[in-house]
Order: structure tokens, then C-alpha cells, then sequence
């Protein structure tokens, strides 16, 4: 588990809830357990929802994994680098494989963002989806941290109901 797992379920589990307001959130990771300022405590949320760790839903946030199966130990504070890894976390994962199509295939990047956004346009997903299609196009099989984390930054949005 990573300590930004163990933050987000020190911060549900000391609200007793299943789901909190982003404001909830931010003030008790600030405010009540004085880990952060506000303005950081405001990147851990936004690094929890685009790692996928979080979801919004109905106004609220939730976790994506189950908080039963994260062992916190008592003393747990977080250190200033797990906002770091965080914005690591956060890395352009669309990019990354275009990238990586560029530089194994040694095709134009101009090319590869086209086919994306075409692929994207024909079948109505998302850019992460599609850039895993086109690389599989291209005879490229990444491994299954893209798919892995394609699906946390997928599941971390925000999705219009049809």
C-alpha cells in the first residue's frame, strides 16, 4: 500500500464515512489533523482522483479500493513526498504511450495523435483507451501497468451518464 492509499483511508476512517465532500476531505487532511495547508491538502484530493484512488459520485468522493485492506499504523503521518508521488502519479499517461509508438515504431508523433483522436472520435472514449488501441495497431503490446493505470485515470473522472 502507498502512503497516499494510507492517507485517504485515515481521512475516511476517522469521519466514519463511506464518502466525503471534497471539502470534508481537504479540511480534515489540513484542518483537523494539521498534515498539510490547505492548498497542498487540495493536491493530495486532486492527486487521488486522477490516480484513480478516488472517485466523484453524486457530489461526493469515494474511494476506489476497498479501505478494510489498508493497515495504517497508528502513528501514520504522511510526509510532504507523498504529494510528490502524487504528481508523479499524475504524469500524462495519453503522452507516455504516444511515445512510446514514436519511438519504437519511429513513426511522426503528428501521425500517432491523429490516429488517436480519430479512434477516440469513432468509437466515443476516452484519449487513454484509444492511444492503447493505436498502439496495439502499431503491433505494440504494453504491459499492464498502461491498461492498469489508463483504467484508474478513467475511473477517477467525472463521466456524464448518457
Amino acid at each position: 500500500m502507498s502512503d497516499l492509499q494510507r492517507s485517504i483511508t485515515v481521512l475516511f476512517r476517522r469521519k466514519g464515512k463511506e464518502s466525503l465532500t471534497e471539502q470534508e476531505f481537504v479540511s480534515s487532511a489540513s484542518f483537523d489533523l494539521r498534515w498539510f495547508s490547505p492548498k497542498e491538502a487540495q493536491k493530495l484530493l486532486d492527486a487521488s482522483l486522477t490516480g484513480g484512488y478516488l472517485q466523484r459520485k453524486n457530489g461526493h468522493i469515494i474511494p476506489t479500493f476497498d479501505l478494510r485492506s489498508v493497515d495504517v499504523p497508528l502513528d501514520f503521518k504522511p510526509s510532504k513526498e507523498v504529494l510528490e508521488q502524487a504528481s508523479r502519479n499524475k504524469a500524462d499517461l495519453f503522452s507516455e504511450i504516444v511515445e512510446k509508438i514514436v519511438k519504437v515504431r519511429s513513426v511522426p508523433k503528428r501521425e500517432v495523435v491523429s490516429k488517436v483522436n480519430k479512434k477516440q472520435e469513432m468509437l466515443g472514449i476516452d484519449v487513454e483507451p484509444a492511444a492503447l488501441l493505436v498502439a496495439s495497431d502499431y503491433g505494440l503490446l504494453l504491459d499492464s501497468a498502461f491498461i492498469q493505470r489508463a483504467e484508474s485515470e478513467i475511473l477517477g473522472r467525472d463521466h456524464p451518464m448518457p
